[in-house]
């Protein structure tokens, strides 16, 4: 237990250095904590965005890897459209009090990974969230004043309309690479007085901080209403399906799995070898999200194992960058608890990886060296066929007003227009 609580310590700082383009993803800061997942209303497919005034709820769940009593307290922060500090004050953006400690929680249940598995749901009885616009929960052990983690989620005023399509026919080539985005923006219910200055819309693929829109001019603006259209910045690859595997079970092989094998006192599973693609590669795949599941459980949460999940991609050794393993399991982006390493005897880039049971989705992506920003193209291809998802953000801030609103939210799927 003591060499592997080394290695993941050593691997989850290294992460405190990783690229700064994943500021809107949840980030675990210990080497104690795994599979931290923020979700509204427990489904394991939504966004974690909620709507202010209605009933639902964002769901913070995480493991720290010990059966010790913690006195974990959480700490609600508010943030801009940019993820930096809003100017508002605690007692303006919620109601209640900070510092509260974290209830619900309970113990892993014949497990080789010793972890007690924390639960926590907002708002609740102690704290109640007053406006919309982006929310930090920062998680602090008590004992010793250790940030373990910062969840992120979003409060939505379901306000602006946005209409949008997606195609694969885009302004800048023919080579069917590429998926371009067209948006409408309906304000009329606000109070708009200077479009541009106040209206942000802010666009991203399959929930991509690094694929951020930050600079969108609209090509037509009217009474209530503008129109994006033609624009480049709204031009994105196209990249490849997901791939997937899953283990629900340490004895039974299931997706992708080569084998399973327990080397005292823990598991590992060796995926099969997978191979860089140039073609689209159809599949019914979740957009890198996963789902934690051990098929002889009654709760998963805590009856989960964890192993050491190995992939590997074959392929001659690429230069002038990093290769990383990507999905929404890899918390803090691209930074060397992700990244895999070349072996020149099997020719094939490697990484382990611990996981808890369940199933995933997952792909490689490569960063040149000075960039900030990942593609596709090396290792899975960029295919306009692919069934994207995007995400369209709308925020307002009127002058002389003090933090932003998120008024419109629009989750469009590729496969749907």
């Amino acid at each position: 237990m003591r060499t592997v609580i080394r290695y993941i310590m050593a691997v989850s700082l290294l992460c405190a250095t990783a690229l700064t383009a994943n500021a809107q993803k949840s980030r675990i800061l210990s080497e104690r904590i795994h599979t931290l997942q923020v979700r509204k209303n427990g489904d394991w497919q939504s966004l974690p965005v909620i709507t202010l005034g209605t009933d639902d709820r964002i769901e913070i769940t995480f493991d720290e890897f010990s059966h010790d009593y913690l006195r974990l307290t959480y700490n609600v922060k508010h943030f801009d459209a940019d993820w930096k500090a809003s100017g508002l004050l605690e007692s303006e953006y919620m109601e209640g009090f900070n510092d509260r400690p974290i209830q619900d929680y309970a113990n892993s249940i014949n497990t080789t990974f010793l972890y007690t598995n924390y639960f926590l749901e907002l708002p609740n009885d102690d704290v109640k969230l007053l406006v919309s616009g982006n929310y930090e929960v920062t998680i602090t052990d008590d004992a010793n004043h250790e940030v373990l983690l910062e969840a992120r989620f979003s409060v939505l005023e379901n306000i602006a309309t946005i209409n949008a399509s997606v195609s694969g026919i885009t302004d800048i080539d023919n080579n069917q690479k590429n998926q371009q985005l067209t948006l409408d923006v309906n304000y009329q219910r606000l109070p708009v007085n200077d479009p541009q200055g106040e209206i942000i819309v802010r666009a991203t693929q399959n929930r991509r901080s690094d694929l951020m829109t930050t600079t969108l001019t609209p090509s037509y603006v009217s009474s209530g209403k503008m129109q994006f259209q033609h624009d480049r910045h709204l031009i994105f690859k196209g990249g490849n399906e997901f791939r997937r595997f899953e283990i629900i079970n340490m004895y039974r092989y299931t997706q992708h799995v080569d084998k399973i094998d327990f080397y005292d006192p823990y598991f590992h599973a060796t995926l099969l070898t997978d191979q860089p693609t140039r073609e689209y590669r159809y599949d019914q795949d979740h957009n890198g999200r996963y789902f934690i599941r051990y098929d002889q459980a009654d709760i998963s949460d805590i009856e989960a194992d964890y192993l050491f999940v190995h992939f590997s991609l074959k392929t001659p050794e690429y230069s002038g960058g990093r290769l990383y393993i990507d999905g929404d399991f890899a918390d803090s982006g691209y930074c060397d608890k992700w990244q895999m390493e070349y072996n020149n005897r099997s020719g094939c880039y490697e990484k382990a990886v611990l996981l808890k049971m369940g199933s995933y989705d997952y792909r490689y992506l490569w960063v040149p060296d000075g960039s900030t920003i990942a593609g596709t193209a090396k290792t899975e291809g960029d295919n306009f066929e692919t069934a994207n998802e995007y995400q369209i953000y709308v925020w307002f801030r009127q002058h002389g007003t003090r933090y932003d609103r998120l008024v419109g939210l629009c989750d469009l799927r590729m496969a749907d227009n």
